[in-house]
């Protein structure tokens, strides 16, 4: 049987937290693939382009501070 770790109510809350702002990046991000995929102004490239890495960026911060809560180090 393999042992859980409990977490205090603020380490809950933080990890609620997380998955929000990790859901909500993930929607901007989606949302940002389809317009580039749409554009129809080249300028536009660019601008999506770095919205693009930067949501990538974010995601991938917020998916390595839910791992640490998930596995007790962030306690």
């Amino acid at each position: 049987m393999k042992e859980m770790k409990v977490m205090d109510k603020k380490s809950v809350n933080s990890y609620k937290e997380l998955m929000t702002n990790l859901e909500k990046v993930k929607k901007n991000l989606e949302r940002d693939y389809n317009n580039l995929q749409f554009i129809e102004d080249r300028n536009l490239v660019d601008y999506y382009t770095y919205r693009i890495k930067s949501e990538e960026a974010q995601y991938d911060y917020l998916l390595q501070e839910a791992k640490k809560v998930e596995t007790g180090m962030y306690l």
